[in-house]
């Protein structure tokens, strides 16, 4: 069984092929933020590299959001594109669970995901302790201060809102109890992406394509300004 994973809610966009759950090969693009360009081409690539047909293919999983908003419509559509032709299911994976399937996680720490929201909010989550939400970056740290230290658990940050609120975390908690992630495994990937699809499989959470839609989380700036009539158009 090939899993196709795909990932575009983050700065760099990546691709992944899973066989049941052995990750086979990953490939992202070198430039931030040209998702458009870099999708079909790296989807090639790493199908090629693996000597898989697009016949082959099973499912095709997406990062379905919260993250950069023309990201996940990009990387929706192209899945659900793929997955009509082929004729085979989809999996629409939740971006904020994903963080706590990382290949390379330590085990020991408690997995937090955020990513930037701007004007100190984030979307969250807290692995076995907070649901992924869009939410304030104080709601997350609370959590963490209130119910992971109190039980004797680390935590280690995921995603680019590690970046924009290091100095914030840094003076709400101690060095010993927390890290960043290394750059290298901080931000959303594909990889991970095929790892959590996987399991929503086996739980019979694949749909037809037709159904494979975005969970942007909240509404886009823009959109939210025309409502409040601040945006003059």
């Amino acid at each position: 069984m090939y899993i196709l994973a795909v990932e575009t809610t983050g700065p760099l966009c990546s691709v992944a092929v899973l066989d049941d759950d052995r990750i086979l090969a990953e490939l992202r693009s070198l430039e931030q933020r040209n998702h458009l360009r870099d999708l079909m081409p790296l989807i090639k690539q790493l199908l090629d590299k693996c000597g898989i047909k697009k016949e082959q293919i099973s499912y095709i999983a997406a990062s379905k959001g919260p993250g950069s908003f023309t990201g996940i419509r990009i990387g929706v559509a192209t899945a659900r594109a793929l997955a009509q032709a082929l004729e085979i299911p989809a999996v629409a994976v939740p971006t904020l669970d994903a963080f706590c399937y990382k290949p390379a996680a330590d085990k020991e720490k408690v997995t937090c995901g955020i990513i930037y929201a701007r004007r100190g909010q984030v979307y969250g989550i807290v692995d076995g302790f907070m649901e992924g939400c869009a939410c304030m970056l104080e709601d997350v740290l609370s959590v963490i201060c209130d119910k992971v230290l109190p039980q004797g658990h680390r935590v280690c940050f995921y995603g680019d809102g590690a970046d924009a609120y290091k100095d914030i975390i840094s003076k709400r908690l101690s060095p010993e109890d927390y890290c960043i992630a290394p750059e290298e495994d901080r931000y959303q990937d594909a990889a991970s992406v095929g790892l959590l699809a996987r399991e929503m499989i086996k739980n019979g959470q694949a749909q037809e394509a037709g159904r494979l839609l975005p969970d942007y989380m909240r509404k886009a700036e823009a959109q939210q300004k025309l409502e409040d009539g601040s945006l003059k158009i």
